[in-house]
């Protein structure tokens, strides 16, 4: 099911606490729409890297048991 505005900001656009930054490349067109997206939904301080880090978390987290399973085929 698709996600209320208010689940969406929960999930995507909370100000993430990144320790140890590291770069992460993706298409200009990719980081204009996370730019766009941030700028309307977000809240102060957050940003297109910090909602990609929100969104990889969260498919880690929730993909976790089948790419360790996977892992072992």
């Amino acid at each position: 099911r698709r996600l209320s505005l208010d689940e969406y900001r929960t999930a995507y656009l909370q100000v993430p606490k990144i320790a140890d930054r590291k770069p992460v490349f993706v298409s200009g067109e990719v980081r204009d729409s996370l730019d766009r997206v941030v700028r309307y939904f977000g809240s102060r301080g957050m940003s297109a890297s910090g909602m990609v880090e929100n969104i990889v978390r969260l498919h880690l987290e929730t993909y976790r048991e089948d790419i360790e399973q996977w892992r072992k085929l």
